[in-house]
């Protein structure tokens, strides 16, 4: 597979939708889907050759090489009993990137693209198939918007209902700084100070329900300005 390969500008580990199966590579010979599998797993995307059909791997997501027509029209055909994001890399020109998306793929993308701009397609087509079922993920953290449950790098955080609406408003907005006016707008969804302690309490209550977590994940008060939800280095985001 073509793929232009550039030096590598992070070694990070698996973040936008690293929680989801490991991406299966599809359409050229052995050794360009293992050399790409190695330069994807730089960018944090695990991914391993597959030299079989689509029909066991619905669930599983997969980077085609588009160059490969027999076997990109049988995963096109595929496609209305996928659950998983279905990816072309190596179409060519406009036309052939624009046909296969109005088939159905997530994404196409041209052979003339660096793995660190791939490997960002792929996790963001994960983001949007998570979203989609009613789940984001988002440093390390997986919100089920559904059953409003939210893990922690797979373990399971107990978190009442304000709880939960305060963790993923500060996790949308890891590293900065979000003001107690928006944190009242956005979960208490009023446009004013009501001049109670609300938010106060609920932090405190939070910090609590994270305490077991305090060496990777904590909540920092900026005097005057808000809060800001803190990720060690160690723990990726």
């Amino acid at each position: 597979m073509n793929v232009h390969y550039r030096p590598a500008l992070s070694t990070a580990p698996a973040t936008g939708g690293g929680s989801m199966s490991p991406w299966l590579l599809v359409g050229s010979e052995p050794t360009e889907l293992e050399r790409l599998a190695l330069a994807l797993a730089r960018f944090g995307i695990d991914a391993q050759p597959h030299f079989d059909g689509p029909a066991l791997v619905r669930y599983r997501p997969v980077l085609c090489d588009a160059r490969c027509r027999a076997v990109v029209q049988s995963w096109l055909d595929d496609i209305p009993q996928r659950s998983a994001p279905l990816l072309f890399v190596g179409a060519g020109t406009s036309g052939t990137r624009a046909r296969l998306i109005e088939a159905g793929a997530d994404d196409a993308i041209s052979a003339r693209v660096g793995p660190d701009e791939l490997a960002a397609r792929m996790k963001a087509a994960a983001r949007l198939n998570a979203a989609l079922q009613g789940h984001i993920r988002l440093a390390n953290f997986t919100f089920d918007t559904g059953l409003r449950q939210v893990r922690w790098q797979g373990e399971t955080l107990s978190l009442m209902p304000r709880e939960y609406d305060l963790l993923l408003a500060l996790v949308r907005h890891v590293g900065e700084i979000v003001s107690r006016d928006d944190l009242l707008h956005a979960i208490w969804q009023t446009p004013f100070d009501p001049g109670t302690n609300s938010v106060e309490v609920h932090i405190c209550k939070l910090r609590r329900r994270l305490a077991g977590m305090a060496d990777r994940v904590w909540i920092e008060t900026v005097r005057h300005r808000g809060y800001r939800l803190v990720l060690a280095a160690a723990s990726g985001g």
